[in-house]
């Protein structure tokens, strides 16, 4: 489907892509990853047009569309939701206009003659190319769509301008979609989605027959949607077939053989330069030494090893101990004017626990995060705070906090207690502000680097319960290991809302779900919170990965795992597989009804045409021709999606 030839990028002089070749195949989702700065957007730049590579091709066949959704895009204002969705169809109505400005004329043309037949040329081509690119349920698949991405009804009519910039990416991604094109280029699409949202990407993905290469920082993602992970390192491209997890596994072990091959080597090359100085000068060794020389010469050297640098690991400051209770809400009520979001709500955290907030978008879960940090002031009821209790609270606006006359390293050591002062560069290390990058003046951070940085500060101001609110946004895959890694071995309390499936598996004691001005708690991670869920309303939607990934993950097992969420994750596996086979045949049933329907109406047209009297009676002969045509092409569309779904 795609390949790249001999492909080179230069930037600034740094080589980012070097002769790389690649090829990928058609259907298949392929994620890139490696780390900042490695060439994962540039490599989608390329492949979309963006830009021009300095030598090499990217080769597809004639015909191919691609479609790529950049990591930041700004929607246009006066324009709809749903109309600037629709902008994904305008090739197709440009064509079914032409196909009809054609009709028209053919009706008015005489039967025989050169403007016939050049009308009929134009209108052969014009209707074989939207033959080919029609779809009869456009508005239904755009609404679909749109309220798949987290949409309300009533926002399908709302200015886009009127959103803000992380909704108006959604629109953007739905307008790619709905386009359909063969080559499908995602550059972080889940920057700006909920938990809900990601999960109808995830299904969407699963059933999309495009190749899909995308870049995202969400591990669990990248897990269940991806067949095939590309690292994208020291300007080349390397394959490993399986997804994000057992990618891990397997680059270590290649790691360890490349290490073994470059010491082996550095060993040989240093042996054979001994022997050179040792008889360099002696007569009677010159063709000895001419001929280590020329050996010398003739080795190809391997470069160093990867990954082999010091692993950073954070651990946060020791927390002074709280009371046993933390903080408490006790018939708290929170209203904007008329809209209420919580109404008598009383909740109780504990030391030591850490509780996630879950829910859609809109459900209040920042607010909940504000009344219990104190920031929002309650509408009636009481806020307690526990008894030694120190609250560090993370917004997803905190970076406005930060003092832009100073340097990112002087800003975190403004606020690092004497024992973590050492470690103070280690940390902005893990937080992408390595080397030179740690003396950048805060004024000049672009919004991405102010929040890593204010995460960062917060983390190491001695606090006993943290509410962070978006933490990840921001973060690459590396950055949220650590940051997992330091919440895990924290002993405080936290509170967290956050839409990375991973953490959310990993870090939760407790879920507290929220909506309808409630929050119900559930004790476990959020997959267990789902199983529950699940057991509650049997038939109700749950998060499932694709079944492509499944079966990836099938075909790589990841030893590390532990017998239990094994287990857990097989029948995690097979109720995702009944989920699909249950969709799977609704679509076929419904499909099998839409096609008696158009067959009905065929027919009923069929009958008007084949009357001898036809032409004399019928006022537009080639009206009815080109309806009987139309609706043919939508039964053989729907016997061909019959097919795809039954096979």
């Amino acid at each position: 489907m795609l390949t790249l030839a001999n492909l080179t990028k230069t930037f600034r002089g740094q080589r980012i892509l070097d002769g790389v070749n690649w090829f990928a195949p058609g259907r298949t989702c392929i994620g890139l990853t490696g780390a900042n700065g490695a060439g994962k957007s540039t490599l989608l730049k390329i492949i979309a047009g963006e830009i021009e590579t300095d030598t090499g091709d990217v080769v597809v066949p004639k015909g191919t569309t691609v479609g790529y959704l950049p990591q930041e895009v700004l929607g246009s204002s006066g324009q709809t939701v749903r109309d600037s969705a629709l902008e994904a169809f305008a090739e197709v109505r440009g064509l079914e206009n032409e196909c009809r400005r054609l009709e028209n004329a053919l009706a008015d043309a005489p039967v025989e003659g050169p403007e016939h037949d050049r009308l009929m040329a134009a209108y052969h081509d014009a209707r074989e190319q939207f033959d080919t690119r029609a779809r009869y349920d456009l508005e239904a698949d755009t609404d679909r769509v749109l309220t798949g991405l987290g949409f309300e009804h009533d926002d399908f009519t709302r200015d886009v301008g009127t959103f803000s910039g992380g909704w108006q990416m959604r629109v953007a991604l739905a307008r790619l979609l709905l386009r359909r094109p063969d080559v499908l280029l995602l550059d972080e699409p889940t920057n700006h989605l909920d938990l809900e949202a990601r999960t109808w990407l995830e299904e969407f993905l699963a059933s999309c027959e495009s190749l899909v290469i995308l870049v995202a920082h969400d591990r669990y993602f990248l897990d269940v949607c991806v067949q095939r992970i590309t690292e994208v390192s020291r300007g080349r491209l390397t394959d490993y077939p399986c997804n994000y997890t057992a990618y891990l596994t397997k680059r270590a072990e290649r790691q360890v053989l490349e290490a073994q091959a470059y010491t082996a080597q550095q060993e040989e090359i240093e042996r054979i330069e001994a022997f050179v100085r040792r008889f360099r000068y002696q007569a009677s060794k010159a063709a000895l030494v001419q001929s280590r020389v020329k050996q010398l010469e003739k080795i190809e050297r391997l470069p160093p090893p990867e990954g082999h640098t010091r692993r950073v690991a954070i651990r946060l400051p020791d927390p002074p101990r709280s009371g046993r209770t933390v903080l408490t809400l006790e018939g708290a009520s929170k209203s904007y004017g008329d809209l209420c979001v919580y109404e008598g709500l009383d909740l109780m955290i504990e030391r030591g626990t850490k509780v996630a907030l879950v829910g859609p978008n809109g459900a209040g879960k920042s607010t909940l995060q504000k009344m219990l940090a104190g920031v929002e002031p309650l509408s009636t009821g009481r806020r307690v705070v526990g008894h030694n209790t120190r609250i560090a609270y993370f917004a997803q606006d905190q970076s406005s906090v930060l003092d832009p006359t100073k340097t990112v390293y002087e800003e975190l050591l403004s606020v690092a207690p004497l024992e973590m002062v050492p470690r103070v560069r280690d940390l902005l290390g893990a937080f992408l502000f390595g080397g030179d990058a740690s003396e950048k003046p805060v004024r000049v951070l672009s919004g991405g680097e102010r929040n890593r940085l204010a995460l960062a500060k917060l983390l190491v101001e001695p606090a006993n319960c943290l509410l962070l609110d978006e933490p990840t946004n921001h973060l690459d895959l590396a950055a949220k290991e650590v940051l997992l890694e330091a919440l895990l071995a924290y002993t405080g309390t936290v509170v967290l809302v956050a839409h990375d499936r991973y953490i959310l598996d990993r870090l939760p004691t407790e879920v507290l779900e929220i909506g309808h001005g409630a929050a119900v708690r559930h004790l476990g991670n959020y997959g267990e919170y789902l199983r529950h869920k699940e057991r509650e309303l049997p038939d109700a939607p749950v998060a499932a990965p694709s079944m492509r990934a499944a079966s990836a993950e099938t075909e790589q097992p990841v030893t590390s795992v532990e017998p239990k969420e094994d287990r857990n994750a097989a029948r995690q596996a097979e109720r995702r597989k009944a989920r699909v086979e249950e969709k799977r045949q609704r679509e076929a049933q419904s499909l099998e009804t839409e096609i008696a329907a158009k067959e009905t109406e065929l027919a009923r047209h069929a009958e008007i045409m084949n009357d001898p009297d036809f032409y004399q009676t019928h006022p537009e002969p080639q009206v009815l021709f080109s309806t009987y045509a139309k609706i043919k092409r939508e039964v053989e569309t729907l016997y061909s999606r019959l097919e795809r779904v039954t096979a």
